[in-house]
């Protein structure tokens, strides 16, 4: 193999560097312009600085201070990072293998929430109240986006039909043979009771604990109304209901 020793290389013209069509360099090469090439061989070590376009990069391990992609990012083993205040996610997100919360709890603030593998609570478990400065008879609607507990603070005086509602429709909320279970709280008379409810305002009848329906109300203290409400079909409910007084 012949062997040319020169310092600089340029084209026939000496206005620029030649037009090579196969180069094989076997020590190290110093160009101080720009190189050209349809593909390349070799092994590339150094930082990259100032690359732009559309090229394919694979590496073996990326160190940097900061990216920004514009579009899917597929991480095909563990993503682990640190120090993250917050992670906005605008689809869902989905964890394989559960999801721990070591501090500051779970904040949903729409939307149903579904677990479907059953639930374990070890500590203090708290339910939301709905106090109506009221009666229940000047307020029916019992709106089921206000939670599961109804409490009316003024003292009944007539007997009253609750009408269980929500904002979407319980018929739309409820799947078939799903049930919600309802506590009415009012504060006592012996005039103000219920006999039966309405869900998203069509009548239903309500079975009773031992049979027999409310046919007065208390002297004091408070009647407390539990409802269990199963749906049996499309807007077909079958409703359990028990009242007691606590006074």
């Amino acid at each position: 193999m012949s062997q040319l020793n020169v310092d600089v290389i340029k084209n026939r013209s000496g206005s620029g560097g030649p037009t090579l069509q196969e180069l094989t360099v076997t020590t190290n090469a110093v160009v101080s312009g720009v190189v050209t090439a349809t593909s390349f061989v070799g092994n590339l070590t150094g930082t990259a600085t100032g690359l732009s376009g559309s090229p394919n990069v694979t590496v073996g391990v990326v160190n940097g201070t900061s990216a920004t992609f514009s579009g899917n990012v597929s991480v095909g083993g563990t993503l682990t990072y640190e120090d993250v205040t917050n992670v906005d996610s605008i689809g869902l997100v989905t964890a394989r293998s559960g999801v721990r919360i070591n501090n500051g709890g779970l904040i949903v603030t729409s939307g149903i929430s579904t677990i479907s593998g059953g639930l374990d609570l070890s500590n203090l478990l708290r339910e939301g109240v709905n106090i109506v400065a009221g009666k229940l008879s000047d307020n029916t609607n019992i709106n089921l986006d206000n939670g599961m507990v109804h409490f009316f603070t003024t003292t009944e005086t007539t007997t009253s039909t609750p009408n269980i509602i929500s904002s979407v429709g319980i018929n739309t909320q409820m799947a078939v043979g799903e049930t919600s279970a309802i506590t009415i709280i009012t504060t006592a008379s012996l005039a103000g009771y219920s006999t039966c409810i309405s869900i998203d305002g069509t009548y239903n009848v309500v079975k009773w604990l031992g049979g027999t329906q409310p046919s007065t109300g208390a002297v004091s203290g408070n009647n407390v109304y539990s409802l269990q409400i199963i749906k049996t079909a499309s807007a077909t409910y079958t409703v359990l209901g028990s009242v007691n007084n606590f006074a």
